[in-house]
């Protein structure tokens, strides 16, 4: 599970030209995020998405049906997963297995969420399930970054509801972390769909780069087909979370503190190279993937 941090330590370990400042330096480019949320309960819908040919960002629910053998099969197309953590929402919709709510004590929230973890193979981070009231709760999102922070995951806030503190409790944790801006289908018809995409691609193209979230609906999928192979002549560059976070991270480490870096990267990897010899082998940046099953309404967060 704590397969994002130590990317980051065998990318700074590696060496300094590994991932390149010339690589560094596309951050300044216009930059787009996709997350796709809700796979796992419909393995048509998350098996079409899989094979979408995109570096987008796969969301799974945790324990549900198809969510082990879409991530495992996203995971061998090198796709970028995470988990999709069910959290309790003002609209009191049900959330299905591994849910957070404040009714939970800190160790049945904090076991119910590494559980959730462990369900998801290759998860490098999370993000909200609706979770339009519990991220407004301080103490259960530190509860949340407590638990990442031990599990070595990044955290992405859905932004269900403006009053969110997730983010910010990220930030304290110094946790690497995003938040979205855009959701792409909140209304599905192509007019709508259209309009969403138009205004990431504005934030993309104004701020460096924008985070957008979408849904399993064969809707969503078309209309991503269409635009995906747009983007290169847009002069924005798709790319999974992590490795904008990876960017972000490598941007810390100034030239005059390359030696010392390169030093404390050695140290980690020569004490680690036994007990995570199976993750010696990542790719350096991953080069996530994809997207989307199952239908959970995006209305109600």
């Amino acid at each position: 599970m704590k397969r994002f941090y130590h990317t980051i330590l065998i990318t700074l370990g590696l060496s300094i030209g590994a991932f390149s400042f010339a690589q560094a330096d596309q951050a300044n480019s216009a930059q787009l995020i996709i997350i796709i949320d809700d796979i796992g309960n419909n393995y048509a819908l998350g098996n079409a998405i899989v094979e979408l040919d995109a570096p987008l960002t796969l969301a799974f629910l945790p324990h549900t049906p198809h969510a082990k053998t879409l991530a495992n099969k996203a995971h061998l197309q090198h796709k970028e997963i995470i988990l999709h953590a069910p959290m309790e929402n003002t609209f009191k919709v049900p959330l299905g297995p591994g849910a957070l709510t404040r009714e939970l004590s800190e160790t049945e929230f904090k076991q119910t969420l590494k559980k959730a973890i462990a369900s998801i193979p290759h998860a490098q981070g999370i993000n909200n399930h609706m979770g339009s009231l519990l991220t407004q709760d301080t103490q259960s999102m530190k509860w949340v970054m407590e638990t990442l922070k031990d599990e070595q995951l990044y955290f992405i806030d859905s932004l269900t509801s403006p009053k969110s503190v997730a983010y910010q409790q990220a930030k304290k944790y110094q946790l690497p972390t995003l938040r979205r801006h855009i959701f792409l289908d909140n209304d599905k018809s192509y007019e709508a769909l259209s309009e969403q995409w138009s205004k990431a691609l504005r934030i993309a193209h104004k701020t460096g780069r924008a985070v957008l979230i979408g849904h399993p609906y064969p809707e969503s999928r078309a209309f991503l087909a269409k635009e995906l192979p747009k983007l290169a002549a847009q002069n924005i560059e798709l790319i999974p979370a992590s490795q904008y976070l990876l960017q972000q991270a490598w941007k810390k480490f100034e030239p005059s503190n390359q030696q010392h870096t390169q030093n404390r990267a050695n140290r980690y990897l020569l004490q680690n190279k036994n007990n995570h010899s199976s993750e010696n082998t990542l790719p350096i940046v991953s080069d996530a993937q994809t997207l989307i099953s199952q239908t959970t309404s995006p209305q109600t967060h």
